[in-house]
């Protein structure tokens, strides 16, 4: 089962994205690329690209710490461009 967490922007729902999950846990982008070893434009791809970012499985497991959500919301914040 997926769950998906909805959040309000401009009175519209949608699902959450990598970068409202970085925003949710009050992380700049620089922070978490140094947190997973990547660069900073690294991380803006991930967010911006219409493509599912490349990651390894420890990159997934240390984005889930910092970002403190769930693989389900991982998952679904990092899936445009993919329906």
């Amino acid at each position: 089962m997926v769950i998906t967490e909805q959040y309000s922007m401009s009175g519209q729902s949608q699902q959450a994205t990598l970068m409202d999950l970085r925003n949710r846990a009050g992380l700049t982008r620089r922070e978490v690329a140094n947190a997973l070893g990547v660069t900073e434009k690294t991380i803006y791809v991930w967010e911006t690209s219409e493509n599912p970012p490349k990651m390894t499985v420890a990159q997934v497991q240390k984005l889930l710490d910092v970002l403190d959500c769930t693989l389900d919301e991982l998952a679904i914040g990092t899936r445009k461009g993919i329906d």
